[in-house]
Formats: structure tokens, sequence, C-alpha cells
């Protein structure tokens, strides 16, 4: 992009960025269209300003990725949502009781301090930052974060987001001024209380509702625990950023549980590797005669205990380095009360040995359900259990075995989960992304989204603004749905292949598989190109359309 290419399209993209910013007519702008009425126009543009200042803020901390106010925002948007809705309910009460012929002159004549005015609507609009929720989507839909910007063209950017949003309170205090003369003493007096009813009507909305999110996400939150986060009652790792290990080298098997609160419907994720698993080898431990004994390819599994019943799933790598002819496999076996419930052979989809795995165990409808692979979440075994009442998960480990834990996800939750038929990645989880991308060293893989396209609308319609994750594949690299489907969103789960790039003879230049949520392809040619700067372009061939994506992280790469 050119560089004066690049100052137009930032100059009218922040403009519009700032308008629709500062348009909805929320409590601020209540706020000024009642300094407007009651002390004139320069008192209500000022308030505006601070606002303004205000929304320049959060969209400076928007632009330079402070994620962990995103993060900090959504983990406590409810009780911010308080907060911010009791200020308001006291400043309603106030206006609502006010009286305006004490306050009530001639715009002139208004001694009101600009300082005043801006810093009252700054604070008003601040105590609000869930708009930073506004200013994201806002930057996705108009693709004001693009890789090849410079930092010139964003302070343009950023400078016509201000202008954008003081145009707007220009010509809000400008309108409202203007009929002002049609308002009388008693007029203003009921534009008061109408307005404090307003604001106290807002907040009670905003009190409600954060309430009600409260009470429904009540047991209902994910609880994650990592190399980073801690491991919560399972254990110490000993060193942040190791995953937590369970050496057993004793004579008795180690069970450790967490609790589920008494949960219906569960989901537990993970990563395990038994790394006393090697082919060939085998491992010490001490029998309960202090002798020492080795032991080859140790088991351990995934337990669930509620009302004085367990399920237990054992998975055990079946192996023997020297029959070439004998497949490999884990076997696993369910136990229900310490007998054989069910039982199955895993010959393909994850690593056999000391490799990680990921794994997820779900109860639905009573019925438990194990997934797992090592790229993908495979049904390895379903157990019905409806009067096992589930009130702890946790781990097994056999003497003999070492098992390394890591990016654990304990969600009692009751929206849709994955039919078990589905190959669902295990790369949905945003833990087990972030240190699988800053281990790599491949410049395509990580998160890439959707910034621009130029689509036929009689060929071909975009789904939606994905955000897909692009890992190596043997035949190339899959795409991983991970969120922003729009067309069919509810068939959509985090997890599901979006699609393929197969390599061709050419470098950096692919053919394409492009997936519904049925897992059918798209019918006609898909080319892909990936090029500098981070940019993977796909062109639908025979439907006169292109894509774009651009990397949103690169994580540890250099």
């Amino acid at each position: 992009m050119e560089f004066l290419e690049g100052i137009l399209y930032m100059m009218w993209r922040g403009l519009a960025i700032g308008v629709i910013i500062s348009a909805p007519m929320g409590p601020v702008g209540i706020l000024c269209v009642q300094r407007t009425l009651e002390k004139g126009r320069k008192t209500g543009f000022f308030t505006g300003v601070g606002a303004a200042l205000s929304d320049l803020f959060y969209c400076l901390l928007t632009g330079f990725g402070l994620s962990f106010i995103e993060d900090f925002l959504k983990a406590n948007q409810n009780a911010i949502q308080i907060i911010g809705s009791v200020v308001l309910v006291v400043f309603g009460v106030y206006l609502f009781r006010s009286n305006p012929a004490r306050t009530l002159k001639k715009p002139e004549a208004s001694r009101s301090s600009r300082r005043r005015d801006v810093l009252q609507g700054f604070l008003f609009t601040f105590s609000n930052p869930l708009i930073i929720f506004l200013i994201i989507g806002l930057f996705a839909r108009f693709n004001f974060l693009l890789p090849e910007i410079s930092l010139p063209h964003y302070i343009i950017g950023f400078t016509f987001i201000f202008l954008g949003a003081l145009l707007w309170w220009w010509v809000v205090s400008f309108f409202i001024d203007k009929v002002r003369s049609h308002f009388n003493l008693r007029s203003m007096w009921l534009i008061n209380k109408i307005i404090g009813c307003v604001i106290m009507v807002f907040a009670l909305v905003g009190i409600i509702t954060a309430v009600t999110g409260m009470a429904s996400a009540h047991g209902r939150e994910p609880v994650y625990m990592n190399s980073t986060r801690g491991f919560g009652l399972l254990g110490d790792s000993g060193e942040r950023g190791a995953p937590l290990v369970i050496d057993n080298a004793g004579a008795d098997t180690i069970i450790r549980f967490l609790p589920l609160d008494r949960a219906e419907e569960f989901s537990f994720s993970f990563r395990a590797a038994n790394l006393h698993n090697r082919s060939g080898k085998s491992y010490p431990h001490v029998l309960r005669d202090g002798r020492t004994a080795k032991v080859s390819h140790p088991s351990w599994g995934v337990a669930v205990k509620g009302a004085g019943h367990m399920l237990e799933f054992i998975l055990a790598t079946a192996d023997d380095p020297r029959d070439e002819l004998r497949l490999t496999a884990v076997d696993v076996c369910a136990y229900i009360d310490g007998r054989p419930a069910a039982e199955s052979r895993i010959t393909a989809g994850i690593s056999f040995f000391d490799g990680e795995n990921s794994f997820r165990l779900r109860r639905d409808a009573g019925k438990y359900t194990l997934l797992g692979g090592d790229r993908q979440y495979h049904p390895i075994l379903s157990v019905d259990a409806p009067d096992l009442q589930p009130d702890s998960v946790g781990f097994i480990v056999a003497p003999g075995a070492a098992l390394s834990l890591d990016h654990m996800t304990v969600a009692v939750t009751a929206e849709r989960m994955p039919d078990a038929r589905l190959e669902v990645s295990h790369f949905a989880n945003p833990d087990v992304r972030a240190s699988y991308f800053n281990r790599s060293t491949d410049l395509m893989e990580g998160e890439w989204e959707i910034f621009d396209r130029s689509f036929e609308d009689s060929r071909l319609r975009p789904g939606g603004e994905y955000r897909l994750a692009v890992v190596r594949s043997r035949e190339g690299y899959n795409l991983i749905y991970i969120s922003g489907a729009e067309k069919n969103g509810s068939s959509w789960i985090p997890g599901m292949d979006k699609g393929y790039l197969h390599t061709t003879s050419f470098r950096n230049v692919f053919d394409v598989t492009w997936l519904d949520p049925a897992g059918q392809p798209l019918d006609g040619e898909i080319k892909a190109q990936f090029g500098a700067p981070d940019i993977l372009t796909l062109q639908f061939v025979d439907h006169a359309s292109t894509l774009r994506l651009r990397k949103t992280k690169n994580y540890g790469k250099q």
C-alpha cells in the first residue's frame, strides 16, 4: 500500500469509527443533551469532547494489543457493569431531583468550567469499559489493523477517530441548541425528570443483566489449569512454566481428584504424556516388600467418582518390539466400581509412546465419553452410567508410570457439546494453541483472521469473519475453525476442520480444500499463496472470488 493511499485509507475509516462509537444515544449522549439544554451549546459540546477522549483512550488500548485488558474485562464484565450501573443510578437520582431554576441561564452567561465539562464527559464514558468490545468489532469490520500499515498511518487513523467523535458531538450540540429556545422553565424541569428516569432505567437494566449473567454463569465458568496458572489441588509442578508430572515410583496406584460440585454435565480436557512409555524399555518401582521391580508400558487413566461409585478409563500401550508383525496399539478399558464395563483398541490417530496426546472426558445425559488423539479428538470409548452423579474427576497413575499433565480445562456447562462422532481438534483450546505455536518455527503456523475479501455475490457468499488456526500436517496444513462463523453459525464447533492446504511443486503455493459444517468440500478450483508480511491469499478460481487472511499472533517466532 502506497503512503498516500494508506493515509486516505486510515482517514475515512478512522472518521467512520469515531462517529459510530459516539452515535449510540446512551447515558453520555443523554448527559450531553441535558447539559446543552440547561447550560448552552458549549457546555454540551465540551461534555462530548470528554467522551471523545475516553473513546480514543479505549481505541488506543485495543489498537496497541493490550489483550490482558480484554481478558480482564471478559472475566469481570458483570461486576464492572454493576459498578457502572450504580454510578448511573446515583446520577439519575441527582438529575431527577435537580431544580433547573437554580442553574438555567443564558449560554453566554454560563460560568460552567470547560475543564469540568470535559472531565464529566470523560468519566461518564470511562465508567463503561465494556465499550472496548464494540471497538474490537469495529476495528475488524473496517479492517483498521493491517500488517502493512505503518506507525504514521496509525497516528492519522487514531487522530481521525477522535475527529469523527468530535464531529458527532458538534452536530448533536448544534441541533439541540437550535431547539433550546422552545423550552421554558417547566419544560426544562420535566426534561430533567424524564432524562433522570431514562438514565435510571439504563442503570437498572444493566444491574439486572449483570446479576442474571452471574447467576447463569455460577458453577459454569471453565476452570483453566496449566503450567502458568498452576494445577490446583492436583499438585505443584515445582517450576513455573513446567507441566505437572505425577511420577509413581512406589508400590500403590496414585489417584488424584478435582471437585466438580455435583455436575450434571461437564467436560474435562487436558494434555497428557506417559513419560515412562518408550518402546523396548522398562521402568523401576518399589514393591510393598521393599524389592525393586521393572514394568514396561505402565498404565494410567482418568476417572470420575460420585455417591460412592467410580468410573475409570485405563490406558495401556500394547507393543512388542520383538514382533515386527504385531501392530502397536493403545488398549482402553472402562471399569465401574472395579468391574469391566467396556473396552476398545486404538491403532491410529494417537501418539503411542511418550509423546503428548490431548484428551476430553465428558458427561452428557448420563453417558461418559472419552475422546483423544495427537492432533484431533477421536472417539475412544463410551460408557452409559446414568446412576453415577459425578462430584470429582481426576487421574490414575499405576506403579512405574510418570504422567505429564498440562492445559487442563474443567467446564461444568449446559452448552452444546461436540458430537462424539466429530473429529474435533484440541487446538480449539487457546492454551494448547499458545503452547504449540510458541514452540513452532514454521512461519505459516499460527492464528489467522479475515481482513478483506472480494466476493462475486452471484457465485459465492461470505460465511462470516472466520478466525482459524493453521497447523502443519503431513500433506501441508490443516485449517482449524476457532470462531466467527455467521452462516450456519450454530453448526460450527471450535476445533472442527475448516479446510486443508495441500503442498504443490511451487513454494508457498497450495491447493485448497474448503469445507462446510458437514465436512463437504466446496466445488471448484481453489488456490492459496502465502506471502509477506503474514498474508495468506485464497483464490476461489471458479467463483471469481478472493479471500485474504492475516496472521493475528506471531507467538515466539522471529
